[in-house]
């Protein structure tokens, strides 16, 4: 619930410095009222709904390669996979586990692979995530990733009956695996979407009503619903809510900012919202007789 609370924090601070800027430039319509509130609503949803994905509905454990479990997938479910961590010991490979996972559903097929470790792991031997096996574009690998990763989550490509099986298993940081079958987060064309309608919004009312320097913040905003989507999970700490910040702010205040200048410097209507010379600037030339 922390983490929720501080994601309302930082999104309210920026919906209300923009505003007061807005309101001052008297740029404030309904119309930026309603682009703010969405792109606020964007990441407080899809982080309410990963770090609260709601109770499972299916759990299977595996403890090495080669078990086998069968799980029945609703629609619109994914698989949650997180680590009960052994005692810890002076062995390296104790600090963490590779895994590989082979699912197979009804006309589908998809794969989760992963690096589990403590928070203590510094290094320790290099670990074959893939074990050989190959991955498909759903498995995900997070093992660079700071601190202490014990929750992945996969998402599926169907529902029905599903097969997991442990194709490979390395390290001894998880004594077994908790599969669960729980909700999904917002599908990732639909934050996406999001995205795509928050920008092309606020470029139109930068150029229609001169709402200057809104859109790379309210993108900001919603990419970043697109980064704790794909990157969090329930376990996780303040330090994955905060790695999904540089990203979207990359993307958000880098470069859908640069598209935001290069709209209003050259786009519909540039000359008009050019600044009109000064009192002192030299007048134009008058055309010359023939």
């Amino acid at each position: 619930m922390v983490s929720l609370v501080l994601i309302v924090v930082v999104v309210v601070v920026i919906l209300v410095q923009l505003g007061m800027r807005l309101r001052d430039h008297r740029a404030l319509s309904w119309h930026v009222v309603l682009m703010m509130v969405v792109s606020g609503a964007s990441p407080v949803y899809v982080a309410a709904r990963v770090l609260f994905p709601g109770d499972p509905v299916g759990a299977a454990e595996v403890q090495q390669q080669g078990d086998e479990v069968v799980l029945d997938v609703p629609p619109g479910h994914s698989l949650m996979i997180t680590a009960a961590l052994s005692e810890e010991s002076e062995d390296p490979n104790s600090e963490k586990t590779a895994y590989h996972l082979a699912i197979e559903g009804t006309g589908w097929q998809s794969a989760a692979a992963g690096t589990l470790k403590r928070a203590t792991a510094k290094g320790g031997p290099d670990i074959d995530t893939l074990g050989g096996q190959g991955v498909t574009e759903a498995g995900r690998r997070r093992s660079s990733e700071l601190g202490e990763n014990v929750q992945d989550r996969a998402e599926l490509p169907g529902s029905g009956p599903m097969k997991v099986r442990v194709t490979n298993w390395q390290g001894t940081a998880a004594e077994r695996l908790i599969l669960e079958v729980v909700p999904a987060p917002p599908p990732g064309w639909l934050v996406w979407g999001v995205v795509a309608l928050v920008v092309l919004h606020g470029l139109f009312l930068e150029l229609r009503e001169g709402a200057e320097r809104t859109t790379s913040e309210v993108a900001f905003l919603a990419l970043w619903a697109v980064f704790l989507r794909d990157g969090v999970t329930p376990l996780d700490d303040f330090q994955r809510i905060g790695l999904a910040l540089v990203p979207a702010g990359l993307l958000g205040l880098g470069g859908v900012a640069l598209m935001q200048y290069l709209v209003v410097k050259f786009g519909p209507g540039a000359a008009a919202r050019a600044p009109a010379p000064g009192p002192g600037a030299p007048a134009a030339a008058a055309p010359s007789a023939a």
